[in-house]
């Protein structure tokens, strides 16, 4: 599996467990920053994360694409769990 495609795997999952989180601790939704914008920090992070090792030439860097992929994924997905498990009314 290429590195993008764990990058886009792992950005998905951060959408999920962040929407579960905000799900479960109602005070997060209180933060400085919107929720549905924590895929696109995590996003930007493992992105300076990976660059030492791009430079290197151990790994592929990430396309655009990908990271397309796994922001806009994340944030679809973190609004369908959050309205799956909003409570009612």
């Amino acid at each position: 599996m290429s590195v993008g495609r764990w990058f886009v795997a792992g950005i998905w999952a951060f959408g999920l467990a962040s929407a579960l989180a905000v799900a479960t601790v109602p005070a997060l939704r209180s933060l400085g920053v919107p929720s549905l914008a924590w895929p696109l920090l995590a996003a930007l992070v493992t992105d300076l994360a990976l660059r030492p090792a791009v430079a290197a030439g151990r790994i592929a860097p990430v396309t655009m694409n990908e990271r397309f992929v796994a922001v806009i994924g994340a944030a679809l997905i973190h609004t369908l769990v959050l309205a799956a498990v909003a409570p009612a009314g």
